[in-house]
């Protein structure tokens, strides 16, 4: 790749005869890759008029353009270094659309999910899935994570329990990631997933990790996954496991609800309370 000084080297561009002569028709000139005509520019040096031929905006914008390429590339490859495939079970890293079995109650979800996937590059807002346990919420986000990843975005995939369990394992002196560096890929890759949000009761350390995570990802897509309404996540957000206030004004809850649509989950039954019914049905035709 060619540095900025090459890039602003003319060499790619028609040279006039006579860069200093007074002539402005001295020289026809035009970008070799647009096309387009090029005004020289009127200067003086040491008292005579000197008119040099700029760079086109044309080569300018693809140097620009190609900078801010290889500097995204730089940061997806330092987040998928640190995150790997994400913080999720081998379940969760074998999920797909294709393997994902609709039934009643997440036809809706799947629809949107997949959607969100196909129109990624206009969404403004992430998706919270919520729902009782097992109706293919953390799947469907999977899902999500799994198809952007494949397309070349810095998406990270991250079960919040193990997550904290992460960042207290880097304590350790002889640590080479500190928290700090889990927790600043997470604000910073473009898509994050938040899974499993609310299962257990948070530590004064785990909410201010989830609140750093939240605020430092405003204007960013954030997924989340969890087994509470809004109402229950708001009661879970605003004590610790001791019961002790941690969040009296809300802002943890204000940066999930004015960031995510709320997609509810209802099918009758658990994922795998529903492939046990479907087993003893057949092991009864069977006998």
């Amino acid at each position: 790749m060619m540095s900025f000084r090459q890039a602003m080297n003319p060499t790619n561009l028609m040279n006039t005869p006579n860069i200093t002569s007074d002539d402005p028709m001295n020289g026809a000139h035009c970008c070799l890759v647009c096309r387009k005509e090029i005004k020289r520019l009127n200067l003086t040096l040491m008292g005579r008029p000197f008119r040099p031929l700029p760079v086109c905006n044309c080569v300018k914008e693809k140097f620009f353009r190609e900078e801010r390429e290889r500097e995204l590339a730089e940061k997806r490859a330092r987040i998928l270094r640190l995150y790997g495939d994400g913080l999720m079970d081998d379940e969760l890293k074998r999920a797909s659309f294709t393997n994902f079995e609709q039934r009643t109650g997440t036809e809706n979800g799947y629809k949107i999910a997949k959607m969100f996937v196909e129109k990624f590059k206009e969404q403004d807002a992430g998706l919270y899935l919520f729902g009782p346990v097992g109706n293919g919420k953390s799947h469907l986000a999977a899902s999500i994570h799994h198809q952007l990843l494949g397309q070349g975005y810095a998406s990270v995939f991250i079960n919040v329990n193990l997550l904290f369990r992460k960042l207290k394992s880097t304590f350790g002196s002889n640590s080479q990631k500190s928290d700090f560096d889990y927790i600043n890929a997470a604000m910073q890759c473009e898509i994050l997933t938040l899974d499993e949000i609310g299962l257990k009761p948070l530590s004064e350390y785990e909410f201010g990790v989830l609140y750093d995570i939240l605020d430092g990802r405003k204007g960013k897509i954030t997924n989340f996954t969890s087994n509470l309404d809004f109402k229950r996540l708001r009661e879970w957000l605003s004590r610790d496991k001791d019961g002790r206030e941690l969040d009296p004004d809300g802002r943890a809850f204000d940066r999930i609800v004015g960031s995510a649509l709320p997609i509810r989950f209802q099918a009758e039954s658990s994922y795998r309370e529903y492939k046990l019914q479907q087993r003893l049905k057949a092991l009864q035709e069977v006998i």
